[in-house]
């Protein structure tokens, strides 16, 4: 199995992605509030933000592995969510948020039936400021005015015909949840859900968001990549203007009680000792 993906031909990462550390016991919010103050990122009204999440449940695991054959190395990412932050609350938690989560609180909608908005789901960021959950962070801001991202999707809630979210959700809840004998659907150009709406919202203003993979196939890692490595080519595109970002990103594995734990293993018996054969006497 394997993804196209284009190389970019820069030689160094993004100077303006930086890593910022946490400090001793400091959680997601303050992480966050830290980034934004020391003005890492821009929050103005000409910028878009968008957070990367990592997430260290067994269903964003899986999405995290999913992308490994985005990557060189084939490691899994760091990323598996993506949000879009219209606007910065009075307080962080209550700052609303546009995405497309395989896991919503409200699941998909009332008596088993989506929403008729082609997948989109408006929430607050408190959902992801617990950092047992969400050990990995990554604030983006995007030279795209936000409230261009915000009317692209709004409209692309009634166009299913530009990207049908519904069904990206049920290839990756398959995936996600082991059904039959599933691959990742990158594989097929499948994207997951959330980065693909995003990608769409962002062509639609002129701004490729993945320029290292194919439109349909976008992701998390796919952005990241883009964050990291491609701000060349977005200084060229954009007028000079490059993604900007900070981010911290532990790449844990998940904690295996959060499957349920794992049966002890058996205890091997001892090894029997050998008996010594006595020497025959002449």
């Amino acid at each position: 199995m394997s993804v196209r993906t284009l190389r970019s031909p820069a030689v160094a990462r993004n100077p303006q992605v930086v890593w910022q550390e946490r400090t001793e016991g400091e959680g997601n919010e303050g992480w966050l509030r830290r980034a934004m103050q020391g003005r890492q990122v821009e929050t103005g009204p000409a910028w878009s933000l968008l957070l990367l999440l990592g997430g260290n449940d067994p269903l964003s695991f899986r999405l995290r592995v999913a992308q490994s054959h985005v990557r060189h190395d084939l490691s899994p990412s760091a990323w598996s969510h993506v949000v879009f932050v219209p606007e910065v609350g009075r307080t962080l938690a209550d700052s609303p948020t546009r995405e497309v989560s395989l896991a919503p609180l409200t699941s998909f909608g009332p008596y088993g039936f989506p929403l008729p908005t082609n997948g989109l789901q408006e929430g607050r960021l408190g959902v992801y400021l617990d950092e047992d959950l969400f050990p990995n962070l990554a604030l983006l801001s995007v030279p795209v005015p936000t409230a261009h991202i915000a009317e692209s999707l709004a409209a692309l809630k009634w166009q299913r015909s530009v990207v049908d979210v519904p069904e990206l959700i049920l290839r990756w809840l398959g995936y996600c949840w082991g059904v039959g004998v599933p691959h990742s659907p990158l594989a097929d150009g499948i994207g997951i859900p959330g980065a693909a709406l995003m990608e769409a919202a962002f062509a639609a203003r002129g701004f490729d968001l993945t320029p290292g993979l194919e439109s349909r196939s976008s992701c998390p890692e796919a952005i990241w990549q883009a964050a990291s490595w491609w701000h060349g080519f977005y200084q060229r595109t954009q007028g000079g203007r490059a993604i900007k970002g900070v981010f911290c990103s532990r790449h844990e594995l998940v904690p295996d009680a959060l499957y349920g734990g794992s049966p002890a293993p058996a205890t091997p018996p001892a090894p029997e000792r050998k008996r010594r054969s006595k020497p025959r006497r002449k």
